[in-house]
């Protein structure tokens, strides 16, 4: 069993990179970073953050998140507005213009895919989304989950 589960990491770990390469690549990106556009879709989708929490979710030292916050700020994405609960603090906080080009970005991306899966016989495409389930679980990490569960 050991050996099967060895061969399938071995032949999923390239399918998924290709893939998430190929539709970053396809797709309108402003050249961020996987962790610029990580923290991005964060501030999208969960709030403002602090700029400790961001770091410490996305597992990087605080100087790291301040040149990571900096770059979403020069690209008109995101902003820094002091914390109203404590004004030592700052928040970091998505822009009109960050969500936009989120959602732009997001809406390519799955067009890109849908053109893919329209390519597809219904038997790849069923197949596909009967393993959808049993990839996510691939995807649990429970630090951040605790993290995002924690500031919500």
């Amino acid at each position: 069993m050991t050996s099967a589960i060895t061969d399938l990491a071995h032949r999923l770990r390239p399918l998924v990179f290709r893939l998430y390469h190929q539709v970053r690549r396809q797709t309108p990106q402003l050249n961020l970073t996987l962790t610029q556009g990580s923290v991005l879709s964060e501030l999208v989708n969960g709030g403002p953050r602090r700029m400790s929490a961001l770091a410490e979710f996305e597992q990087v030292k605080l100087p790291s998140m301040t040149d990571v916050v900096s770059r979403l700020e020069r690209l008109g994405l995101a902003i820094r507005t002091p914390d109203p609960a404590d004004r030592r603090a700052v928040l970091v906080r998505v822009t009109d213009e960050g969500r936009r080009f989120y959602a732009e970005t997001v809406a390519a991306r799955e067009e890109f895919l849908r053109e893919r899966l329209i390519a597809m016989d219904d038997a790849d495409r069923a197949a596909i989304e009967a393993a959808l389930p049993a990839l996510a679980k691939l995807l649990v990490d429970t630090k951040k989950e605790e993290l995002i569960s924690d500031e919500r």
